[in-house]
Parts: structure tokens; C-alpha cells; sequence
């Protein structure tokens, strides 16, 4: 049998930890463009207002709403987060083909 389960480490969820969706991502721009606060936007999506807080700055796209609040875009961060999966395990320095044929030999 496979299933989710949840933890509870110092008082925060494990599941805030997921990724998001693009879906979850769209939910959220919508609400800050409604005037809605990081607080109550957690409290509608059902992740803390930590989680709330760090993805409202990835996606910030220099812009402001009406009311000069930085603007969100759904678009923008997921883009920063699709392009920070596909950093993960480059090493600087060494190309492709370089790690495909073993890596550097002088660590061996």
C-alpha cells in the first residue's frame, strides 16, 4: 500500500514543503490581486504563511498593483522554479559531455 502521510516537525506541516503547481501558483496570484494578505491567503490555501511569504518573492516581476504592492506572477515563478530544478546536480566548470565520460578523473 502507498500513501501520503503527513508529519508534524517543530509545529509546521511536512506537506508545505511540496511543490507547487502552477494551479496553486495561479490561486495565490489571484487572491494578492484581490487585496488579499499573505495570512489570509495561507489560510485559504491551507499552507503557512512562511510558504506564502517565500512565493510571493519568487515571483515578484518588478511591477506593482494598484495599491503599490509588489505584483505576483504565477508565470514568473514558476519559470524560477523550473529553471532552479534543472540546475540541480550541474556542476560549474565541467561540461555534458565531460560528465557523461566519468567526471573529473583528478578526484578519483
Amino acid at each position: 500500500m502507498c500513501g501520503l502521510i503527513f508529519l508534524s516537525f517543530g509545529g509546521e506541516n511536512v506537506a508545505d514543503y511540496a511543490f507547487r503547481t502552477l494551479e496553486d501558483r495561479q490561486k495565490i496570484e489571484k487572491l494578492w490581486e484581490d487585496g488579499r494578505t499573505p495570512k489570509e491567503i495561507s489560510e485559504t490555501t491551507g499552507v503557512s504563511v512562511h510558504v506564502i511569504y517565500t512565493e510571493l518573492t519568487r515571483g515578484q516581476d518588478g511591477t506593482r498593483l494598484p495599491d503599490q504592492r509588489l505584483r505576483y506572477s504565477a508565470d514568473v515563478a514558476q519559470r524560477r522554479v523550473q529553471a532552479s530544478l534543472e540546475r540541480r546536480g550541474k556542476r560549474t566548470g565541467q561540461t555534458d559531455n565531460m560528465r557523461a565520460a566519468g567526471g573529473d578523473t583528478a578526484r578519483r
